[in-house]
């Protein structure tokens, strides 16, 4: 078996590769990448009004840091925040026409990437892969 921290080492590589990779299309599209905004707009591509909390749930953010980011993304014009209608303190998220072409541009970046990295890789290859990295992530959700 080969030492563990290869795989770690691998991780980070494959991170590194996936942000260099991505970082000059996105930084073109306008977004700030440390903030999680493609991130934030793929989801909202997906779902859209929905609460702030489930927003944060779905992009794995803290909702404090999302409501950061949610500030600068209204500024930009790419998202709407409104009150929900039935809770005085929640607020819905929406896409701008602005927000929503530049989702889908976002999108489309994501499924060229994904092409890259399953190139190559059968059906059970990649179940095998996601199935250990599942495990990974569920090792870490335990700490």
């Amino acid at each position: 078996m080969k030492d563990r921290s290869e795989v770690r080492n691998t991780l980070f590589s494959i991170s590194h590769a996936w942000k260099k990779l991505l970082q000059p299309r996105f930084i073109e599209l306008g977004l700030t990448l440390g903030q999680g905004q493609p991130r934030i707009l793929a989801s909202l591509l997906q779902q859209e009004n929905v609460t702030q909390r489930e927003l944060a749930d779905a992009c794995h953010l803290e909702a404090a840091t999302l409501s950061r980011v949610l500030d600068h993304m209204e500024k930009a014009d790419l998202v709407n925040r409104q009150r929900a209608p039935d809770c005085r303190r929640s607020w819905r998220i929406t896409l701008t026409e602005k927000g929503r072409s530049t989702a889908r541009e976002v999108q489309r970046s994501f499924d060229e990437a994904d092409d890259k990295i399953w190139s190559g890789f059968s059906e059970d290859e990649m179940e095998q892969l996601l199935n250990g990295l599942e495990r990974i992530y569920q090792n870490l959700r335990e700490l």
